[in-house]
Formats: structure tokens, C-alpha cells, sequence
């Protein structure tokens, strides 16, 4: 009997082990290291174009063109030139220039003129001289360009004339000059035409206002106020598509090329303003492809209080039931690009497991989520030996898949800010136009507070500047 009864405890023993030494189990590796590749984030710098449309009316190159061309504008004052000619003249701006019609960079104009001439008239040695004062129009057709250094340059041509007043002169009888004044004027056009061009180039420039729009867009504008959020532009080079006329006005577009970059805290300082600007490139069209860095800041706190309500509570099973852990306790932190998920586990195993994956942000999703996720090195070698069940990658597989932080919202009101920042007058005469198109995931970051997600967004900005 006492044989049979230690038999029996034996047995009893012997089927009972394995359960106690498989309830036994318990994992409590050393996590990674707490460790952060920055302390904050600065979004990296990224190429933009910032178009600048500027609208001339004719109204206003015409008041440009008068303001340069005043009073006498030509005058003759020997007889002995031309092939001893016997003419003077002199010739007066008599009203405004008026421009009649243009085509893209070529504009036809009339310039209203008063002429006092004296021409010698006589024979076999007898020469009289008589004053004569007439008016005509002198017509023209002049080409618009800006050159390198930004002046504006015409290339203008005569077009002929039409009299107002014809001359002639009575010596006893009226004799008709305008045969022989015409003949001067034809011959005199091309210097009026010139005249014309010396004018307009020592007195028109579009340089104040190119400098104006680059120093506009030098200052640093906010987006947002609640994560102190700056867009700082730096530009660097400037172009220029050609002159379209459209009706009575002149229209062109002004590009920037510069980077553009998100940064967080204070306001950052402006550099000094320019009082010059790079040379002109012409180009045949500007594009318009405005990128910014917008940031969504996730702390540490909340992600962890996020997957705590993922997670605590779950129940895994394994080979078909075989095996069962669920997670007690949960959490987050950094250790250089990864993010790190520290489960408390009970069941089939028990202790602590650590998790990691780089967190990335889905569009898809609209959250940031953990790609490449998998066991810890450490965690891994423990398993292996005491649990290597839980290695099928079920657990990490699901962790992965279901694990987000949505981010969507606050991306939403990166976006809304960045968008009221574009479509405000920055300054008196200076304003911001512009839409954000499309939202491109780029990089999520580990801060030793909080996980930021930073996004491209690209669009179109013009930048209006009043006068230009």
C-alpha cells in the first residue's frame, strides 16, 4: 500500500512538472537604451518657388514715359549741317504721350510735337530766313525689355507722322514747307527715336520694387501661435517671364527660388534687408510649387496613454490556443529611431517583453504607425530559450498593424494655419495668396518629450506686393 501510494505521488509529480515549470516562465530582459538622435526638431530646408505676378496698366508707362520725357527734345541750331541744309528747329514736347495699341513687349505711341523752324529760302545767292511753328504727331513703335541689371530698355523705331498745323511761310504768297519739313523729319526721326530710348533708360527701372518683394519675402510669417510655429523663406535667386500685353495692360510674373523651413520657439530674426537683388534670369515660364515642412507634435504622454488603450487587456493566443499571454501594463519610449513598446505580460509567460519599430506616418492611415517592427535583440534571446512560441511574429504582427496615433486633426490645423498665414496681408501693400494642394509624408522624429511627425505640404504662394 505505502509502495502504491508513492507510485501514485510519483506519477502525480512527474505529469504535474512540466504545467509548473511552464507556469513558471518568466521574461524580464534588459530593455534598450533611453536614447533621442535630437533634443528638438528642425524641419529640413526645402527648395520653393514663390511667384510674384506684377500688372502694369498702359496708363501707367505712359505716365512714366511723360514724367521722363519732358520740355525741348530735340533741337538743330546750325545751318552748315546736314549738307549745309539752311534748317534750325527746335522741338517741344507739346502734350502727352499717348500709347495706341500693343502687342506682348511691342508698343505703338504718338508723341504730340510743337516745331519752330527757320529755313533758308532763296536763289542765285539771295537767302532769306523764315521762321515757321507748326504741329504734328510723330508716331512710334518701341520694344520693351529689362535687362540683366534691371533697367528697362526700349528699342523704339519711327513709324511715321501725321501734320496738326502744316507748316509754310508768306513771302508775298504762302509756300508750303511740309515737302521740305517731312524730308527733315524723315531724316531726324531715328534721333528722336533715340532721344526716346536715352530718356526711358536713364529714368525707368523696375529695381525698387524687385528689391521690395525680395525684402517681403525675407520676413518670417507665423502659422501658429499655439506651437509658436514660424515659415522663414530664404531666397536665392529671381526670374523673370517676358511681357504679355492683355488688354491695357502689361503682365508679367516674377519668380523667387529659395528654401523655405518650419521652425518652432521664438520668432526667428530676419536677416537685414537688401538693398540690391541678384541678376535677372528670363525664363519662358515660372513654376509655382511652394513646399513647407508642417510638424504635428505627439507627446510621449499621449502616445503612451494611446496604446495603453490598444492594448492593456488583450489576449493572445498561440498555436491554436496551446499558449495565451495577455498584456498587464504598457510603455513608450525612445532609443534612437525606433520606438520603444515596454509590455508587461502575464500567462503563458510572464514579466516584461520589449517591442520596437520606426515609426513612420501613413497617409493611408493619416496616423503615425511602426514599420520593421520586431522583438528586441535582447528580448529575442530570452524567447528563444524560455517562450520561443511567442518568436512566430503573431503578437508583433498585430502590435503593428493595429498601433496608430492619429495625427490627421492636428496636421489639419497645421494646414488651416499655414493657409490663413497665406492668404494675409503680411504687411500694408504686402500680401500672401496661396492654397495647399497635397500633404506628403517625409519624417517622424523621436524627442525626448514626443514624437513629431513631419509632413511636406505643397501648393502655390504668390506674393503681391502693391505698386508693383
Amino acid at each position: 500500500m505505502k509502495k502504491f501510494t508513492i507510485s501514485v505521488g510519483l506519477f502525480i509529480i512527474t505529469s504535474i512538472c512540466p504545467i509548473l515549470k511552464l507556469s513558471a516562465q518568466k521574461a524580464n530582459p534588459e530593455g534598450p537604451e533611453e536614447k533621442y538622435l535630437q533634443d528638438s526638431v528642425k524641419v529640413q530646408k526645402v527648395f520653393s518657388n514663390i511667384s510674384i505676378p506684377f500688372d502694369i496698366s498702359m496708363n501707367d508707362i505712359e505716365r512714366q514715359i511723360n514724367a521722363s520725357i519732358t520740355g525741348l527734345i530735340y533741337e538743330d541750331n546750325s545751318y552748315t549741317d546736314e549738307g549745309n541744309d539752311n534748317f534750325k528747329c527746335k522741338v517741344w514736347k507739346k502734350s502727352n504721350i499717348i500709347i495706341t495699341a500693343a502687342t506682348n513687349d511691342v508698343f505703338d505711341f504718338t508723341v504730340p510735337i510743337k516745331v519752330w523752324a527757320e529755313k533758308g529760302i532763296g536763289a542765285f545767292g539771295i537767302m532769306k530766313y523764315v521762321p515757321v511753328e507748326f504741329e504734328m504727331n510723330l508716331k512710334f513703335s518701341t520694344r520693351f525689355t529689362i535687362r540683366q541689371d534691371w533697367v528697362v530698355q526700349t528699342f523704339t523705331t519711327p513709324n511715321g507722322y501725321e501734320w496738326i498745323t502744316k507748316p509754310k511761310v508768306n513771302i508775298g504768297f504762302d509756300v508750303p514747307l511740309d515737302f521740305i519739313v517731312g524730308k527733315i523729319i524723315d531724316n531726324n526721326h531715328a534721333r528722336f527715336a533715340k532721344s526716346i530710348d536715352d530718356a526711358v533708360a536713364k529714368n525707368l527701372t523696375i529695381k525698387p520694387y524687385v528689391v521690395q518683394a525680395w525684402n517681403a519675402a525675407l520676413q518670417p510669417y507665423l502659422v501658429s501661435e499655439e506651437y509658436r510655429t514660424w515659415v522663414k523663406i530664404t531666397p536665392l535667386e529671381i526670374y523673370m517671364t517676358p511681357l504679355v500685353t492683355v488688354g491695357r495692360n502689361v503682365k508679367s510674373v516674377l519668380g523667387l527660388k529659395g528654401y523655405t523651413e518650419t521652425i518652432t520657439g521664438e520668432k526667428p530674426l530676419a536677416p537685414l534687408a537688401v538693398n540690391t537683388v541678384p541678376n535677372l534670369k528670363l525664363v519662358s515660364s515660372i513654376p509655382n510649387d511652394f513646399q513647407v515642412g508642417l510638424m504635428s507634435d505627439v507627446p510621449f504622454v499621449e502616445a503612451a496613454a494611446v496604446a495603453k488603450k490598444m492594448f492593456i487587456g488583450q489576449t493572445y493566443d498561440f498555436r491554436d490556443g496551446k499558449y495565451k499571454i495577455e498584456i498587464t501594463d504598457l510603455d513608450i519610449y525612445g532609443s534612437n529611431e525606433f520606438l520603444v513598446i515596454k509590455a508587461g505580460i502575464k500567462g503563458s509567460l510572464k514579466g516584461t517583453i520589449f517591442i520596437k519599430g520606426i515609426p513612420v506616418y501613413s497617409p493611408a492611415r493619416k496616423s503615425i504607425v511602426l514599420s520593421n517592427t520586431q522583438f528586441d535583440i535582447k528580448t529575442k534571446n530570452i524567447l528563444a530559450k524560455a517562450a520561443a512560441w511567442l518568436l512566430e511574429g503573431k503578437m508583433v504582427k498585430m502590435m503593428e498593424e493595429e498601433y496608430g496615433l492619429p495625427v490627421d486633426e492636428l496636421l489639419g490645423y497645421a494646414k488651416q494655419n499655414v493657409e490663413a498665414a497665406m492668404n494675409s496681408e503680411y504687411r500694408k501693400g504686402v500680401k500672401l495668396s496661396g492654397k495647399i494642394e497635397s500633404i506628403l509624408p517625409d519624417k517622424v522624429y523621436l524627442t525626448p518629450s514626443s514624437l513629431v511627425a513631419v509632413v511636406l505640404a505643397k501648393g502655390k504662394v504668390d506674393l503681391k506686393v502693391d505698386g508693383l
